[in-house]
């Protein structure tokens, strides 16, 4: 069932002259041809997944990796064993500890992982069957461990039994859109009911899993408030150094630089190579709020929040490791069906995150998005806008543990 709050709502750097900006820039695409041959393809993973796989792990695997996930850290390590079984367990060392102190973005992105594994499997005319958090999970307010996140068997596919629908063609398909969107384009209520019916729709044969509600707004008032908060929310973590600093470990400048990570946010274009030859990209001045790269990202940002004509939210009964789960299935079945009816999607995360200088936006977005005593989970905004590349992969290969 779909609830509102409310009517609206349905459920040190370098200084920089502009002169010597632009010289650096006038030099760009003489620098930019530099680059190292024979990487590996970062977006090789999207193009035919699975295909020539006779194990239908392996298979299922291709298709989980492509998930949405925090920062794309893609956070997962996977042990296959006997014939039928795969261990899922979160590789530590692929968090983000300052802004998700709590792991809890990350064990939504091994949510996410786990729903596209089994609808991969689904496509191979096998069923499956999960064990959460086989060895215990984390109490609530606990990190993740090195204990597994789930165990899952590939089972004989029971067809008799009507499910809910899986989107199984659109997970190529599928992005994380963080383009501007079209303002006066307001998506369909069909297509925003759609969206969140599909997030919910899995749960229904599930009686082990915490109480779930989606809600959407596209109401004027509303959007125009939300678009300030998650503007705020970016301006605010952009100002937290620890936070900054972060973030910049998992940008990935240029597609060279893209092609030998295949994980992180990459940022391409023409000149960023020279910009970072030059400094102009380099630690210091990207965690510096006031630098000629920040101030230009913040205006490409806050045009990205307020083109927002609709803003979604997902929200459990708990913050527990399971609803954590909960929330990225669903997730990914939001995303896939956002793709099958043309919407537009993109996370805005940093409202719900849980560090200390984040604490007064966190608190507005409660107040805001009213989810009583239970928690959101994720917050995206939803329109129209240009398709967009997907996002680097690294392969099944690398998240098989040895």
């Amino acid at each position: 069932m779909l609830a509102g709050a409310t009517p609206a709502v349905h459920t040190a750097a370098m200084v920089q002259t502009r002169r010597h900006v632009l010289q650096l820039l006038a030099a760009a695409p003489a620098l930019s041809a530099c680059g190292g041959g024979n990487l590996p393809d970062p977006y090789a993973a999207w193009r035919d997944p699975g295909a020539g796989e006779t194990d239908p792990r392996r298979f299922a695997l291709a298709h989980a990796i492509l998930a949405p996930n925090p920062h794309n850290t893609q956070p997962w390590q996977v042990e296959l064993d006997d014939t039928d079984g795969m261990t899922l367990y979160c590789d530590l060392d692929r968090r983000l500890p300052f802004t998700d102190p709590l792991d809890r973005q990350i064990t939504i992105g091994c949510g996410a992982f786990l729903h596209l594994y089994w609808i991969a499997l689904t496509k191979v005319g096998r069923g499956c069957e999960f064990v959460l958090f086989p060895e215990g999970a984390p109490a609530i307010g606990e990190r993740l461990d090195s204990r597994p996140i789930a165990h899952a068997r590939a089972v004989p596919l029971n067809t008799e039994e009507a499910g809910p629908e899986l989107f199984e063609d659109f997970i190529t398909q599928r992005r994380t859109n963080r383009k501007p969107y079209e303002a006066d384009r307001v998506p369909a209520e069909s297509a925003l009911n759609a969206i969140a019916t599909a997030g919910l729709d899995w749960l229904r044969s599930e009686s082990t899993d915490p109480l779930m509600a989606v809600q959407w707004t596209t109401e004027t008032a509303a959007v125009v408030r939300l678009r300030d908060l998650v503007w705020r929310a970016f301006d605010q973590e952009m100002r937290t150094e620890g936070a900054a600093a972060e973030t910049f470990e998992w940008l990935r400048f240029g597609r060279e630089e893209i092609a030998r990570h295949r994980d992180g946010l990459g940022m391409t274009g023409p000149m960023l190579p020279a910009l970072k030859a030059f400094g102009l990209l380099d630690r210091e001045d990207l965690i510096n709020p006031s630098s000629f790269a920040n101030s230009s990202a913040a205006s490409d940002w806050r045009e990205k929040a307020e083109t927002a004509p609709a803003f979604m939210w997902l929200t459990t009964a708990d913050d527990s490791p399971m609803a954590r789960l909960s929330a990225g299935f669903a997730y990914a079945r939001m995303n896939l069906a956002a793709t099958a009816n043309g919407i537009a999607m993109h996370p805005w995360s940093q409202a719900l995150q849980e560090y200390e200088a984040m604490a007064e936006v966190y608190a507005e977005a409660r107040e805001i998005l009213n989810p009583g005593t239970g928690t959101v989970q994720m917050l995206v905004r939803v329109g129209h806008a240009e398709p967009v590349e997907p996002s680097a992969r690294r392969g099944v290969e690398a998240i098989l543990r040895a």
